[in-house]
């Protein structure tokens, strides 16, 4: 089983992938960012901390154009601490 993610992004409900909703950059010292997510089914909302997700998974969820912008505003929130 290897590459086996540990991390489930589909629906329970719905047996469907959430999609990417949005994106909250933690201005604290928490340095807690969040993906968060929605069922296209149901509308059910998830949130995930960046953390949890492996940056090379990213792509699987965040559209091709707006991943650059979305690693480099991670890495400049990484570094605001």
């Amino acid at each position: 089983m290897s590459g086996a993610s540990s991390y489930n992004l589909n629906c329970q409900k719905c047996q469907v992938q959430y999609t990417l909703d949005d994106v909250a950059f933690d201005k604290s010292c928490q340095n807690k960012h969040t993906f968060l997510f929605v069922c296209p089914e149901c509308g059910d909302y998830k949130a995930t901390a960046m953390a949890n997700i492996p940056q090379e998974k990213w792509s699987e969820f965040v559209p091709a154009d707006q991943l650059d912008d979305l690693l480099q505003k991670h890495a400049e929130a990484m570094k605001s601490h």
